[in-house]
This record gives structure tokens, sequence and C-alpha cells, in this order.
């Protein structure tokens, strides 16, 4: 999304468990995929977004951004997804809001999300 001074990216990935380092894990390899295919450093975000699904209880994913020395100074708000029938399990989402512009951003999804949006994952692969 990209609406002149302000820019969002968005991004999720499937965790295989409930486990605290598989959540860390996930997090941290969602939210450097993001700035990488993105072509972003982390001074140019304004605050992160982060939801997880209900089933993921054992760890907040910022944890383990903050453990692998991520997002030291960027505002991180953490939210539980809305529980919907049929609903992917086991998902972190990300939303990054940035303080400029890009013309052009990748959306990441990841490890079985790109069921999420299909249409979306493409851009990921690099197939428009």
């Amino acid at each position: 999304m990209n609406t002149g001074n302000i820019c969002a990216i968005r991004g999720a990935i499937c965790i295989e468990a409930d486990e605290p380092d598989r959540i860390e894990a996930g997090a941290v390899k969602l939210f450097r995929s993001i700035l990488e295919r993105n072509g972003l450093q982390e001074e140019q975000i304004a605050c992160l977004l982060i939801t997880q699904t209900g089933d993921l209880r054992s760890r907040n994913p910022a944890t383990g951004l903050r453990k692998a020395s991520l997002c030291a100074v960027t505002p991180l708000f953490c939210m539980q997804e809305l529980e919907i029938e049929g609903m992917l399990e086991r998902v972190i989402r990300m939303l990054v809001i940035l303080n400029c512009s890009l013309e052009k951003t990748v959306p990441v999804f990841l490890d079985g999300a790109e069921k999420l949006r299909p249409d979306l994952a493409l851009q990921t692969l690099g197939i428009q």
C-alpha cells in the first residue's frame, strides 16, 4: 500500500507448532524477509503491528524480535487475530508502517501463509 508519505507492507508466516523457539524464529524470519525484499532499513519504520492466531500462546512474536536485537527503537503493537471459522492456523501477520513512500512494495507470505492471499503471494515470488 502506498499513500504518499506513508507506506505499509504486509506479511505473514505459518508456524509449525506452538513452541516459543518456533514463534521467535518465525517472527524474525518474516521481519527480515520483509526488510530484505523491500530494500528497507529499520530506521525507515514508523511502527510494526503484529497479530498472531489464538493457537499461538507460548510466546509473543515481539519477544523474538527483541531477542534478535531487532526493533530496538521501533514501536511494536501486538494483538490476537480474530477467530474466524476455517481460518488458517498458527499464523503470525505483520504490517510494517513506514515513514516514507516507496514506489513499489513487496508483500511477503512464507511457509504456508501464501494461502491467505494467493494474489499477493505471487508478488512475493516475483510473478505478476
